[in-house]
């Protein structure tokens, strides 16, 4: 059996380990900010305000982390 590594994962699986927030930017322009606790091949969830969601990795558009800055 063929293990494949991407990329995505790498960063998704050093996010969740380390707790990192992140803000995650859709598709359609929505963001939400919280912390990764789980992902697979089409999924992830992401902990914010106190509830999982569950999300779509399709309607995501980018992952950046969460410095605690506003601009």
């Amino acid at each position: 059996m063929t293990t494949t590594n991407h990329i995505q994962d790498q960063f998704l699986g050093q996010f969740k380990a380390e707790k990192t927030e992140v803000i995650i930017f859709f598709t359609n322009g929505f963001q939400m900010k919280g912390v990764i606790e789980d992902y697979d091949e089409q999924i992830v969830i992401l902990y914010s305000k106190g509830k999982q969601h569950l999300i779509y990795k399709h309607a995501i558009s980018t992952f950046t982390l969460d410095d605690g800055s506003e601009e």
